[in-house]
């Protein structure tokens, strides 16, 4: 199965297992060029007690996550809407009741990401770092599991656990690789390369090399002014990479995504878990 699925809105997963590799700026900048492809794009900020995608995208919601689940609100009507139409569904900061959030009332989160299908085609899930319960239950429901890494060995560890953990507890055979803060094309797929290397040493699971993402003068500038690259910059080396990503990811020839992902997960809410 390639590009969007029948089942609205197509949900894609970008994480890392390590933090600080550049995961929420991809996000949001991935959101915003599928937005610029004439998509309808929600991004959702799956870090729901240190939320901080809406700082990278320059917008301030009024209403959190928290909103929908103590009134019951549709996810849609809380959601913000950000630059190009963007809708965000917004997480929390430094809240406790979000910190200590159960298995169940994640997949109820996970369960209602369908009410967004009146505003959005696409569904862009911004996961917390690290292997925990937390980000599995965020990611196994996504269509499509974007892994960031960069060229450190400590992103390739936390990386290869992350993709170990979801294809031995969730049985995820398919993972797209973005390599972040290249310095070329060529320094993106050695950095790829050798992360392959490691994974296929252990795991029976397919990479594909989606993206390399240069960190330009751009870049780090429309970082430092919470204005993501693809609007402040779009004629950047960064911007373009991330435009040709979103290309990559929902063309006709995007790379194939594991078959029944949030099938498997309608499966589990029905016998009640």
């Amino acid at each position: 199965m390639t590009g969007a699925s029948s089942q609205r809105p197509y949900r894609i997963a970008v994480t890392s297992g390590k933090g600080g590799v550049g995961k929420t700026n991809i996000s949001v900048n991935l959101a915003l060029a599928l937005q610029r492809q004439g998509k309808k794009v929600a991004l959702f900020d799956a870090d729901l007690a240190l939320a901080n995608a809406h700082i990278v995208m320059g917008a301030q919601p009024k209403k959190t996550v928290v909103d929908a689940l103590g009134d019951q609100s549709n996810l849609a009507d809380i959601a913000t809407e950000g630059p190009l139409g963007v809708k965000l569904i917004a997480g929390g900061n430094g809240l406790a009741e979000l910190m200590d959030m159960s298995h169940e009332v994640r997949h109820q989160i996970v369960s209602s990401f369908d009410e967004l299908e009146s505003v959005a085609d696409y569904l862009i899930i911004d996961t917390p770092a690290g292997i925990e319960s937390n980000v599995v239950d965020f990611v196994s429901p996504a269509q499509r599991k974007l892994i960031v890494v960069v060229g450190e060995p400590a992103a390739f560890i936390d990386a290869y656990a992350c993709i170990k953990v979801l294809h031995q507890s969730a049985g995820v055979n398919h993972f797209d690789i973005v390599v972040n803060r290249v310095r070329d094309d060529a320094h993106g797929v050695d950095v790829f390369r050798r992360f392959q290397a490691i994974a296929a040493k252990f795991l029976s699971c397919n990479l594909y090399h989606v993206a390399s993402i240069p960190e330009d003068a751009q870049m780090l500038k429309s970082i430092g002014a919470c204005s993501p690259v693809v609007l402040s910059a779009p004629q950047s080396r960064s911007a373009k990479a991330i435009e040709s990503l979103a290309q990559r990811i929902t063309g006709p020839h995007a790379t194939p995504v594991d078959e029944g992902a949030a099938e498997m997960f309608v499966g589990i809410k029905k016998e009640g878990v």
